[in-house]
Protein backbone atom coordinates (compact mmCIF):
# COMPACT_ATOMS: atom_id res chain seq x y z
CA UNK A 1 0.00 0.00 0.00
CA UNK A 2 1.31 3.23 -0.98
CA UNK A 3 1.51 6.06 1.54
CA UNK A 4 0.10 9.14 0.17
CA UNK A 5 1.74 11.66 3.18
CA UNK A 6 4.50 10.45 5.88
CA UNK A 7 2.50 11.30 9.08
CA UNK A 8 5.81 12.43 10.46
CA UNK A 9 4.38 14.47 13.10
CA UNK A 10 2.03 12.29 14.79
CA UNK A 11 4.21 9.02 13.58
CA UNK A 12 5.34 8.35 17.25
CA UNK A 13 1.62 7.97 18.52
CA UNK A 14 1.62 4.86 16.21
CA UNK A 15 0.88 1.95 18.98
CA UNK A 16 -0.53 0.68 22.44
CA UNK A 17 0.38 3.09 24.90
CA UNK A 18 -0.84 3.48 29.08
CA UNK A 19 -2.07 6.70 29.90
CA UNK A 20 -1.92 9.00 33.09
CA UNK A 21 -4.89 11.25 33.22
CA UNK A 22 -4.45 14.22 35.29
CA UNK A 23 -7.51 16.34 35.15
CA UNK A 24 -7.83 19.48 37.09
CA UNK A 25 -11.09 18.86 39.23
CA UNK A 26 -12.77 22.47 38.48
CA UNK A 27 -12.12 24.75 35.49
CA UNK A 28 -11.43 28.66 35.20
CA UNK A 29 -11.45 29.13 39.14
CA UNK A 30 -8.00 28.99 40.35
CA UNK A 31 -8.66 25.05 41.46
CA UNK A 32 -5.15 23.32 42.44
CA UNK A 33 -6.73 19.72 43.12
CA UNK A 34 -6.33 17.29 40.16
CA UNK A 35 -7.76 13.87 39.63
CA UNK A 36 -5.60 11.42 38.49
CA UNK A 37 -6.51 8.57 36.46
CA UNK A 38 -5.18 5.28 33.71
CA UNK A 39 -6.43 4.82 30.71
CA UNK A 40 -5.27 2.42 28.11
CA UNK A 41 -4.82 3.79 23.99
CA UNK A 42 -4.18 2.33 20.69
CA UNK A 43 -2.95 4.44 17.78
CA UNK A 44 -3.48 3.39 13.59
CA UNK A 45 -2.24 4.98 10.59
CA UNK A 46 -5.18 5.70 8.30
CA UNK A 47 -6.16 6.63 4.99
CA UNK A 48 -2.79 5.94 3.19
CA UNK A 49 -0.85 8.00 5.64
CA UNK A 50 -3.04 11.16 5.28
CA UNK A 51 -4.28 10.78 9.16
CA UNK A 52 -4.25 8.22 12.48
CA UNK A 53 -7.18 6.52 14.48
CA UNK A 54 -7.33 5.92 18.47
CA UNK A 55 -9.16 4.43 20.73
CA UNK A 56 -8.93 5.23 24.44
CA UNK A 57 -10.73 3.55 26.98
CA UNK A 58 -10.77 4.03 30.51
CA UNK A 59 -12.92 2.85 33.54
CA UNK A 60 -13.01 6.33 34.74
CA UNK A 61 -15.99 7.61 33.02
CA UNK A 62 -18.21 4.17 33.34
CA UNK A 63 -17.12 0.68 32.12
CA UNK A 64 -18.12 1.24 28.61
CA UNK A 65 -16.37 4.36 27.88
CA UNK A 66 -14.40 4.36 24.55
CA UNK A 67 -12.92 7.93 23.56
CA UNK A 68 -11.82 8.12 19.68
CA UNK A 69 -9.83 10.91 18.23
CA UNK A 70 -9.55 11.04 13.96
CA UNK A 71 -6.45 13.17 13.16
CA UNK A 72 -6.52 13.84 9.66
CA UNK A 73 -3.33 16.26 8.03
CA UNK A 74 -3.49 18.30 4.70
CA UNK A 75 -0.85 17.36 3.08
CA UNK A 76 0.06 20.92 1.08
CA UNK A 77 -0.10 22.97 4.21
CA UNK A 78 0.64 19.96 6.98
CA UNK A 79 -2.11 21.33 9.32
CA UNK A 80 -4.04 19.01 10.91
CA UNK A 81 -7.36 18.53 12.11
CA UNK A 82 -8.61 16.96 15.04
CA UNK A 83 -11.36 15.10 15.56
CA UNK A 84 -13.10 13.68 18.87
CA UNK A 85 -15.96 11.19 19.75
CA UNK A 86 -16.64 9.09 22.87
CA UNK A 87 -19.41 6.79 24.52
CA UNK A 88 -19.77 9.61 27.82
CA UNK A 89 -21.18 12.35 24.98
CA UNK A 90 -22.74 10.45 21.70
CA UNK A 91 -24.78 13.69 21.02
CA UNK A 92 -21.02 15.08 19.69
CA UNK A 93 -19.72 12.33 17.28
CA UNK A 94 -16.90 13.79 15.47
CA UNK A 95 -16.86 16.90 16.27
CA UNK A 96 -13.75 18.90 15.34
CA UNK A 97 -12.23 19.73 18.26
CA UNK A 98 -8.79 21.45 17.47
CA UNK A 99 -6.71 22.74 13.94
CA UNK A 100 -2.95 23.31 14.14
CA UNK A 101 0.06 22.13 13.49
CA UNK A 102 3.66 21.01 14.36
CA UNK A 103 7.10 23.13 14.97
CA UNK A 104 10.11 22.21 16.32
CA UNK A 105 8.57 19.04 17.65
CA UNK A 106 6.22 20.61 19.32
CA UNK A 107 2.37 20.24 18.10
CA UNK A 108 0.00 23.12 19.25
CA UNK A 109 -3.50 23.17 18.10
CA UNK A 110 -6.51 25.58 18.91
CA UNK A 111 -10.28 25.31 18.86
CA UNK A 112 -13.28 26.10 20.77
CA UNK A 113 -14.76 24.17 23.60
CA UNK A 114 -18.25 24.78 25.62
CA UNK A 115 -17.51 24.61 29.33
CA UNK A 116 -20.57 25.32 31.90
CA UNK A 117 -22.75 26.91 29.06
CA UNK A 118 -20.01 29.07 27.41
CA UNK A 119 -17.29 28.98 24.66
CA UNK A 120 -13.85 29.40 25.39
CA UNK A 121 -10.57 29.00 23.71
CA UNK A 122 -9.07 25.67 23.79
CA UNK A 123 -5.86 24.34 23.42
CA UNK A 124 -3.98 21.49 22.93
CA UNK A 125 -0.19 20.96 22.98
CA UNK A 126 1.72 17.64 21.80
CA UNK A 127 5.06 17.06 22.74
CA UNK A 128 7.40 13.44 22.45
CA UNK A 129 9.71 13.56 25.48
CA UNK A 130 11.45 10.45 24.51
CA UNK A 131 10.74 7.36 22.15
CA UNK A 132 8.72 5.61 24.53
CA UNK A 133 6.46 8.67 25.98
CA UNK A 134 4.18 11.67 24.73
CA UNK A 135 2.75 14.34 26.67
CA UNK A 136 -0.39 16.31 26.18
CA UNK A 137 -2.19 18.95 27.06
CA UNK A 138 -5.37 20.72 27.33
CA UNK A 139 -5.67 24.50 28.19
CA UNK A 140 -8.56 26.88 28.15
CA UNK A 141 -8.08 31.04 27.49
CA UNK A 142 -9.59 32.50 30.80
CA UNK A 143 -11.37 35.66 29.55
CA UNK A 144 -10.62 37.68 32.38
CA UNK A 145 -7.12 37.41 33.07
CA UNK A 146 -5.80 36.39 29.47
CA UNK A 147 -3.88 33.78 30.54
CA UNK A 148 -3.99 29.74 29.14
CA UNK A 149 -5.34 27.59 32.03
CA UNK A 150 -3.95 23.94 31.76
CA UNK A 151 -6.84 21.54 32.71
CA UNK A 152 -6.13 18.21 31.80
CA UNK A 153 -2.75 16.21 31.20
CA UNK A 154 -1.90 13.14 29.69
CA UNK A 155 1.35 11.32 30.41
CA UNK A 156 1.87 8.28 27.84
CA UNK A 157 3.84 5.67 28.12
CA UNK A 158 4.82 3.05 25.16
CA UNK A 159 3.08 -0.61 26.39
CA UNK A 160 6.06 -2.84 24.98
Amino acid sequence: MTQLHPIDNFDFLIGKWSVLNKRLNERLVQCTEWTTFLAEMETKPILNGLGLMDEMKSSQFGDDFIGLSIRIVNPKTNVWTIYWADTLSPENYLKEQVIGKFENGIGVFFGKEMYQEKEYRLRFTWRKPSEDTALWEQAYLDDRSGEWETNWIMIFSRVQ
